[in-house]
């Protein structure tokens, strides 16, 4: 019988090999106090929901609690409430998150936002932050957007059929597309580049705010010029 001899894997192909394994797939965690959380504030929030297990936590309130980093989202997929106002955070990571329904991010200092994976969506609250731009095109079941106080230059809405509430005051944009926003019934973009606002597809708005824009010589028009 022939000898069969080991096939011996060269170095680079281990190190490929064991990088691919280590980057496939996020460790599991038995219990929610098992996690490394990077920043202790944030750990001691989550331990305060007072649940074992992280598939069963899905609510977090951590306002004003100083946390800079909140990397272990990851692990909390039922999450569908998320408030984290008044901290001091930079980035966030909502990828791994797709039931959430409210997330409120109200003052930090988050400058990049992907809410692709958020197809529950329901409110978002980003006021005060540093966005440059807001994609929503994948959460066409959003009825409450307040995102005033950013640098925001777009914002794409998408299938906006539910939206009822967007307040984006204080900001860069230069041009606003309301038309698939049908139920838009509050509007505030006050303080922006705007040479014109396009509400013939929105025949249910009851409340405009627009002065401080370069249409209509930066004032407000009166109602009668743009109710339905």
């Amino acid at each position: 019988m022939p000898t069969i001899s080991p096939r011996i894997l060269p170095l680079s192909a281990i190190t490929l090999l064991c990088a691919t394994l280590l980057s496939g797939c996020d460790k599991h965690y038995e219990t929610v106090a098992a996690i490394p959380f990077a920043d202790n504030n944030f750990r001691n929030c989550v331990l305060e929901a007072d649940e074992q297990y992280s598939e069963d936590i899905t609510e977090l309130e951590c306002d004003n609690s100083n946390i800079k980093s909140v990397a272990e989202l990851k692990y909390f997929e039922n999450l569908r409430e998320l408030s984290l106002k008044d901290n001091h955070l930079t980035t966030i990571d909502l990828t791994h998150n797709p039931e959430l329904r409210s997330i409120n991010l109200a003052d930090n200092e988050i400058d990049e936002l992907d809410l692709s994976e958020n197809e529950q969506l329901r409110s978002l609250i980003v006021t005060d932050n540093e966005l440059e731009t807001l994609d929503l095109r994948a959460n066409h079941k959003l009825e409450d957007v307040l995102a005033g106080n950013n640098e925001l230059e777009s914002i794409q809405l998408g299938k906006a059929k539910r939206l009822s509430h967007l307040a984006v005051p204080t900001n860069e944009l230069t041009a606003l597309d309301l038309s698939t926003a049908s139920e838009l019934k509050k509007l505030n973009v006050m303080d922006n580049e705007l040479t014109a606002l396009d509400l013939n597809n929105n025949k249910k708005l009851t409340g405009l705010i627009e002065k401080g824009n370069k249409m209509n010589g930066g004032k407000q028009r009166p109602a009668s010029e743009w109710r339905h």
